[in-house]
């Protein structure tokens, strides 16, 4: 299925809603929200394997910014339990708005930073699975020269692997799995 981008109005383009982001806390409930579709607290928690009292405070300030929406409730065991949605999904990046490229630049960091720190959690437990076929672990940066349509075939790639990833509801035979991508024209840097 071909990956199509949000329109405008589904979109990340605050730098306040970016710096919100650069908790990993508040990213991952993002996240989990983005690919459950709608979730209660308590199913954020689970989804997360954490404590849904540990998540108040964080989905409230991404409700705040607007990165999730109150859609309702819906009836528990216990009681009526307010279920959170979004569908902002991608960052829009104007050169021409220094704000933005501030907070973009904090939220990369900061991503890349709790994905370096996860990734030697898992090497450190001894459960990573590094090499291939079925590897759950990777650690790397492939850099080449692409012309156009290998760029072209690069986004394919990526957009294939978002698709892939959303949209997956917490199953008995599964690992939760993450990935973060960082893409960047090394020939601008000079």
């Amino acid at each position: 299925m071909p990956f199509k981008r949000p329109p405008d109005d589904e979109t990340i383009d605050s730098p306040e809603q970016i710096r919100t982001l650069c908790s990993p806390m508040r990213h991952e409930i993002h996240q989990v929200v983005l690919s459950q579709g709608e979730a209660s607290v308590r199913e954020i928690a689970e989804q997360m394997g954490r404590k849904p009292a540990s998540l108040y405070r964080h989905i409230d300030q991404l409700v705040e910014v607007g990165l999730l929406i109150e859609m309702g409730t819906k009836s528990t065991a216990r009681r009526d339990a307010k279920v959170y949605s979004t569908k902002l999904e991608f960052m829009r990046y104007s050169p021409r708005k220094p704000e933005m490229t501030k907070a973009l630049g904090e939220f990369t960091r900061s991503s890349l930073k709790d994905t370096g720190l996860k990734i030697t959690k898992s090497i450190e437990s001894g459960t990573a699975i590094l090499p291939v076929p079925l590897r759950d672990t990777y650690i790397g940066s492939p850099a080449g020269w692409l012309d156009e349509s290998e760029l072209a075939e690069l986004n394919e790639h990526i957009d294939a692997i978002i698709v892939l990833m959303a949209n997956k509801p917490r199953k008995p035979d599964a690992k939760r799995m993450a990935i973060s991508i960082g893409l960047y024209c090394a020939s601008s840097l000079k």
